[in-house]
């Protein structure tokens, strides 16, 4: 959740870092990851792979996180509700309403690539 180590864990060399907001539910006075990702994202571009986590409950959300900057989006708990409630069928089904709402917001802000999303907001 901090620029700083973001730039420690590009400086040990690691591949990736996940942004994610696991402890939020103890220490609510963080910020949430939508608020520090592209910062982070800014700071070790090129060097690492940035991941987002946290709050992922619909396409949109996924848009939102990679248009901040994340390179890939961890979807948490929406595939296992899809398995609990419809087995693989249903851990299919979740994920294809993702992708369903990502492609329908896409078209909504008229962009046909997420790089057109992530250069408005720059």
């Amino acid at each position: 959740m901090a620029v700083k180590d973001a730039e420690t864990a590009a400086g040990l060399g690691c591949e990736a870092i996940v942004v994610s907001a696991h402890g939020g539910r103890n220490l609510d006075c963080l910020p949430a990851p939508a608020e520090c990702i592209q910062a982070i994202a800014d700071a070790v571009s090129g060097r690492l792979t940035v991941l987002a986590d946290s709050g992922v409950r619909r396409g949109t959300d996924v848009l939102k996180y990679l248009a901040l900057g994340a390179e890939a989006v961890l979807l948490g708990r929406l595939p296992l509700w899809g398995l609990a409630a419809g087995g693989e069928a249903g851990a299919e089904a979740v994920l294809r309403m993702v992708i369903t709402e990502m492609d329908t917001a896409m078209a909504f802000l008229g962009a046909e690539r997420v790089t057109e999303l992530k250069a408005s907001l720059r």
